[in-house]
């Protein structure tokens, strides 16, 4: 779909909406033409899904300013207008990034897309590229932890569920903004329940990652870490800490 190819829908799409399955295929097209290419592109599926949601939410946010987005689209409303202008797309691909507002709070609660932007961008494709992989296979792959900060990782040190003090989740660029080189990603259906390993998601993903050239924690032999994947060896940690400024 063009990106200045004017859309309609019937009813409304996204939180609370109708979703009638033509108008969310309309919908995902749209937003998929008119997203940064840091954003992970919607499934058409004629489902309106969380990811759909979130992206909607940041789209509103980002693109119209809003301070509360409703996470839908309504016929002739004031979000699809936007989607209809080709010159949101520049505004969102350039909004300005407040670091101390936009990553704020917990990071394992973020939606997807922020939590997509929140890698390192050559990091970040081949985690798609592994969140694709596992969709393909009829699992439910989800990021749970992107970037987390610095005070979150001393929480999980201090309750053993971590080894080290830094890790390549916490990686930033000088300025604060995240750039990490590790994501935690679960089946939404099961978490780390035993339901993941009996399915094969845990094999399934060391599988996906490993293809990409990346590290799976799960091949540890001192503390297996079966959602973990990262872009760097653990002998590069050091200098990621050092290049972070921390």
């Amino acid at each position: 779909m063009a990106i200045n190819q004017t859309i309609f829908i019937e009813k409304s799409v996204g939180k609370n909406g109708i979703n009638q399955e033509l108008d969310v295929n309309t919908i995902k097209k749209q937003l998929n033409a008119q997203m940064p290419s840091s954003h992970r592109k919607l499934i058409i599926s004629g489902i309106c899904d969380s990811d759909t949601i979130d992206t909607i939410i940041d789209f509103q946010k980002t693109v119209l300013g809003f301070h509360r987005p409703d996470g839908r689209i309504d016929p002739n409303g004031k979000t699809l207008r936007a989607l209809n202008d080709s010159a949101s797309q520049v505004k969102w691909a350039n909004s300005p990034v407040h670091v101390n507002e936009q990553w704020s709070g917990d990071s394992s609660k973020w939606p997807q897309t922020k939590k997509l932007q929140s890698l390192n961008p050559a990091f970040r494709i081949k985690v798609q590229n592994v969140l694709d992989a596992l969709a393909q296979r009829g699992f439910q792959p989800k990021i749970f932890f992107g970037w987390r900060s610095v005070a979150v990782q001393q929480e999980l040190f201090a309750k053993g569920r971590t080894k080290v003090r830094f890790s390549f989740h916490n990686a930033q660029k000088p300025d604060g903004t995240p750039n990490a080189y590790a994501a935690d990603i679960i089946d939404k259906r099961w978490g780390w329940n035993q339901e993941a390993k009996d399915n094969g998601f845990w094999s399934a993903l060391g599988e996906a990652a490993k293809k990409q050239g990346l590290v799976w924690g799960g091949d540890w032999t001192s503390f297996k870490d079966v959602a973990h994947i990262q872009g760097r060896q653990n002998s590069e940690l050091a200098n990621t800490k050092k290049e972070s400024g921390l």
